[in-house]
């Protein structure tokens, strides 16, 4: 099974392929540009990973690979519904000031050069899911 390699956000550099997606704050990725910048929810990041984690729980043929509690960093497989192909899916909650916080989600795929947008979707259904339960200060 391929495993995510531990992501820094910071210093994160994509690859020119057309089969990555990265959701984060404007402010946090040096290095890379995110294709759409994070939401900001009302509760502290730890109360956000487990709502997100939760979300996600319930996701057919996605396995949660690594936790970091301390760190507030969860990496994931998620496999396509036919060919079973791997995608890895990291990601890392940041508090903000007045019990505030936001998240970076980066996915991508393990094979191929393009993923025909499926790491976008599927980054996005779960940002949904997460909407559903903690309403964002910016939506």
């Amino acid at each position: 099974m391929p495993t995510a390699k531990r992501i820094d956000f910071e210093s994160l550099k994509r690859p020119g392929t057309a089969n990555t997606f990265l959701l984060a704050p404007n402010w946090l990725c040096r290095n890379a540009t995110p294709d759409t910048i994070a939401p900001t929810y009302p509760v502290k990041a730890a109360e956000l990973r487990r709502t997100f984690l939760a979300s996600v729980a319930a996701e057919p043929r996605v396995e949660h690979t690594s936790a970091d509690e301390a760190a507030l960093y969860d990496d994931f497989v998620a496999r396509s519904r036919v060919f079973r192909f791997p995608d890895l899916v990291s990601t890392k909650f940041l508090d903000l000031d007045g019990d505030r916080s936001t998240l970076a989600l980066y996915a991508r795929a393990v094979y191929g050069l393009s993923d025909m947008g499926v790491n976008r979707k599927r980054s996005m259904a779960w940002i949904a899911k997460v909407n559903g339960v903690i309403k964002p200060h910016n939506a």
